[in-house]
């Protein structure tokens, strides 16, 4: 067998009558090293194979699955697939192109924009998941002249494929998206890069390209009939918070927006100072008051309007700590006390009664994977309330 390197194909011709994977591993090797975005090998040149040469096609399925390599074999005759499907598992670990071109062509869409150590700045990571619009118009406010953002498609690849099997249609279909997304961007000023993962599972493929690549904010966006009506809500908190090393945000939006004050709760409960910084960027961008809401908790047993010194006196502490950490954001600072049966109840409730165009709530990444009580809140918010809930799951300072 003759193996010949031109750019990034490795073109594989003659007689394959003995696994020849050792050789063509250093040539794949050195071939990622200068193309980090994939290689070829291309075997429409080969005239023969027997079964210890179809052994160099086993050894080299077993590497790419290894080590999640971005290699695709193409051009392979029909009697060699033919002799490669008789071999348990071989066939569906290799990722296989008709041809050259269309190897290249999923290559091209696969993979992180490369960005030089000197230009790398923070990221803000948008998931093209869910509402995505929505997404990039929250992110965007967390976007400066100091951060860039980063869209990412994932490309589900069905468990009975290699994660590295071209998929032109899945392909287009990012390439589209991905375009359709910076589009919104334009003219913003905000520097845009486009990137792919390829994973079994959307939300899968988000964690672990978030643990890989360390943004300093996740953010994705789900409407709210899908939230309520998939588990989605709870799989993508807690995947986003114990898999990315930094922070992030999932807002649970309206299908349509409604009327509603210029108004962003902050009730104070959980990491609430982490709201009240993450609502002030929010606030800033959409020239919006912040309301900070104390909840009282009244047992059941008792009258509403029970005297509670201890639990006023902290009300007001909070909201006073609340205004003062907040007051060098420039925003208009609203404050209340309510008292309810429950909190997830009384911020609802209120809300309902206030109509703002957004509530906050944030939580520290151990209680958010631990959930419980977090998440019941986030569920009674998503289905009271009329506006958007933001859910930030934030990094112990």
């Amino acid at each position: 067998m003759i193996i010949h390197v031109k750019g990034d194909v490795i073109e594989v011709k003659g007689v394959l009558i003995e696994n020849h994977w050792v050789a063509l591993r250093s040539a794949v090797c050195l071939l990622l090293d200068r193309h980090p975005s994939g290689v070829i090998i291309d075997g429409s040149g080969l005239t023969e194979v027997n079964e210890a040469g179809i052994h160099t096609f086993v050894d080299a399925a077993s590497y790419i699955q290894a080590q999640n390599a971005r290699v695709v074999i193409s051009g392979l005759p029909n009697e060699i697939l033919e002799k490669i499907r008789n071999i348990p598992g071989a066939r569906s670990q290799l990722s296989l192109a008709a041809s050259i071109e269309e190897a290249r062509a999923s290559l091209a869409v696969g993979g992180a924009e490369a960005v030089p150590e000197s230009k790398r700045r923070p990221v803000v990571l948008v998931p093209l998941l869910g509402d995505w619009h929505r997404a990039i118009e929250y992110a965007a406010h967390h976007v400066n002249h100091k951060a860039d953002m980063h869209l990412l498609y994932v490309i589900e690849v069905p468990r009975a494929q290699p994660l590295g099997v071209p998929l032109p249609e899945k392909e287009a279909a990012a390439t589209k998206i991905l375009t359709d997304a910076e589009s919104l961007l334009s003219g913003s000023g905000i520097t845009v890069r486009r990137m792919t993962t390829r994973a079994r599972f959307p939300v899968e493929g988000v964690g672990k390209f978030a643990a890989d690549t360390s943004p300093r904010l996740v953010l994705t966006a789900y409407t709210k009939d899908r939230m309520e009506r998939d588990v989605i809500g709870q799989s993508v908190l807690t995947t986003l918070c114990s898999e990315s090393p930094g922070e992030s945000a999932v807002f649970c939006v309206e299908t349509e927006k409604r009327q509603c004050k210029n108004t962003i709760i902050v009730p104070i409960l959980g990491a609430w100072t982490r709201a009240a910084q993450f609502a002030a960027v929010h606030a800033a961008a959409t020239r919006s008051e912040i309301h900070f809401v104390y909840i009282i908790q009244v047992s059941r047993i008792q009258p509403l309007d029970i005297p509670l010194p201890e639990a006023e006196k902290d009300a007001e502490q909070a909201l006073a700590d609340a205004e003062r950490m907040t007051k060098r954001s420039g925003v208009v600072i609203r404050k209340s006390t309510v008292r309810a049966r429950s909190i997830a109840e009384g911020t609802a409730k209120f809300a309902v009664d206030n109509s703002p165009r957004l509530v906050v709530v944030a939580y520290y990444k151990a209680e958010m994977i631990d959930l419980g009580a977090s998440y019941s809140m986030v569920e009674a918010l998503c289905h009271e309330a009329p506006c958007d809930i933001g859910v930030y799951c934030a990094v112990p300072e």
